[in-house]
């Protein structure tokens, strides 16, 4: 082998590792810049070393084999669930109607879909809480203005009613017939709720709840696409702790067109004086798939 061959061997050879020692470099850098641009939503669900069990309401709507459930509750659960792929951990995934959970499934790491009003779950959930003593949670209640309905109640008195219930009236005295309504704008509040599980401290139970059905559609595609809404309300230390977030949502022609985080509490926040109110700038933006 000449001298020109070895030389030209090893220019080949050099050239070659460089290129791969670049795109092990680059794939390196790709996956350090996710995982710090990620790092935030994981602190937001810090959930425990279990799965994740999905737990919504049962819709009776005659005999199916698959439990029945209302479109915004499965829009909700599909928008939790793309939230979660972009966790740094991958966690096994699982749902449960509410009239088929086990005293074991209790102790998983909980998604609870849905106020009192429709998942009986749920006012087991709050219930727990209360004798547990977490005073800061927003939490719902009979409405007593509106039977057949709820509203939210904070631990400071103040009461949130949906704004839909006027606005759906005020559709019909313009003329909106029933199957025109999904085009017109509406308003809802709901509340997004993380704290310890109470029945296994080592998992995480979060309540995704509107008081209509586009609220909690609206609150779980606010985890999906802007829950720096909330992380940003939480101090630099409680990023990973324990809050309940009331939502005001926005709805119109089959879309979550905006998202305003009215204040999210914490128990450090139940231990002093009622804040003033807090309302963030409201974000707009078109839902996508």
């Amino acid at each position: 082998m000449t001298e020109l061959t070895q030389s030209l061997i090893i220019l080949v050879a050099g050239f070659l590792l460089s290129i791969v020692g670049a795109l092990i470099g680059a794939w390196l850098q790709r996956k350090i810049d996710r995982r710090h641009q990620h790092r935030p939503l994981s602190q937001l669900l810090n959930f425990g070393k279990d799965g994740l069990l999905f737990i919504f309401p049962h819709r009776d709507y005659g005999q199916s084999i698959l439990p029945r459930t209302s479109t915004e509750d499965f829009m909700a659960i599909n928008n939790f669930i793309s939230a979660l792929i972009n966790l740094d951990r991958k966690i096994p995934i699982s749902l449960r109607d509410m009239n088929h959970v086990a005293p074991q499934d209790q102790k998983q790491n909980l998604v609870i879909i849905c106020s009192p009003k429709t998942n009986k779950f749920t006012g087991e959930f709050q219930q727990t809480l209360k004798r547990t003593r977490k005073p800061f949670f927003y939490f719902f209640e009979n409405d007593p203005t509106k039977p057949g309905t709820v509203e939210i109640l904070s631990p400071f008195g103040e009461h949130c009613k949906s704004d839909s219930f006027r606005q759906e009236d005020e559709c019909k005295a313009r003329g909106v017939t029933a199957d025109q309504l999904a085009h017109e704008q509406l308003d809802d509040f709901a509340v997004i709720t993380k704290v310890r599980n109470p029945w296994n401290e080592d998992n995480i139970v979060i309540l995704v709840a509107g008081i209509r059905g586009i609220g909690t559609w609206g609150a779980a595609e606010l985890i999906k696409k802007k829950w720096r809404l909330i992380y940003d309300q939480l101090q630099a230390d409680a990023k990973e702790e324990e809050f309940s977030a009331l939502i005001r949502i926005t709805y119109q022609e089959y879309d979550i067109k905006a998202w305003q985080v009215v204040r999210v509490l914490t128990e450090k926040d139940a231990r002093q004086d009622p804040p003033a109110p807090h309302v963030n700038a409201t974000t707009q933006g078109q839902s996508q798939p």
